[in-house]
């Protein structure tokens, strides 16, 4: 996941180097294909960090009461440039009575954060709606993120949440990710 951006950034960084692109727009092209693969092995190294976190973590959750309708809307503030650039909807309802849960807001945040992302980063269509509900049903709390966009193919079901599996295969290659999110979100929830 690492070697392939980090051979295109260096190849570029040779051939600008080398002298071989001497005009201006190609040289902006080549500086914005470094950029992208630059910040795709920030996501990984982060995402592979928060793996880590989650998986050394097993006693040190920090059981406190927080508000879970605040940290769904941090995320989503997060989240908005994302939002902004689909033309999405992100809809979060929380019903006053469900509002604080004791817990480790960090997991929560990793909970949220992947799920609602992933299902902006999946869809191509402008306009997605993506709905996120957190509730209490008798002694447990449940948490739906729902969209209007592809869906998973049925087939990819039993692998979305393996690292590095992408199961994009029905996408444009313009969907990004590090196949990451869904097995952070597993272990959050584990």
């Amino acid at each position: 996941e690492l070697r392939t951006p980090l051979t295109l950034i260096n190849g570029y960084i040779e051939t600008l180097e080398d002298g071989l692109i001497d005009d201006r727009e190609a040289a902006m092209h080549s500086l914005g294909i470094m950029r992208k693969h630059g910040k795709r092995i920030v996501r990984i190294i982060e995402d592979m960090l928060t793996i880590s976190k989650l998986e050394g973590a097993t006693s040190t959750l920090s059981l406190e009461p927080f508000d879970v309708a605040n940290c769904a809307t941090d995320v989503v503030d997060h989240l908005a440039p994302l939002i902004e650039e689909k033309r999405a909807k992100v809809v979060v309802n929380i019903p006053d009575d469900s509002r604080t849960m004791i817990g480790d807001r960090f997991y929560w945040d990793q909970v949220f954060m992947n799920l609602i992302e992933n299902a902006l980063k999946q869809n191509q269509r402008p306009g997605l709606r993506v709905t996120g509900s957190f509730a209490r049903e008798g002694e447990h709390h449940v948490i739906r993120v729902s969209d209007d966009g592809v869906g998973i193919p049925r087939a990819d079901l039993p692998y979305v949440f393996k690292r590095f599996y992408r199961g994009a295969k029905h996408h444009s290659q313009e969907v990004t990710g590090t196949g990451l999110g869904l097995s952070i979100v597993k272990r959050a929830v584990e």
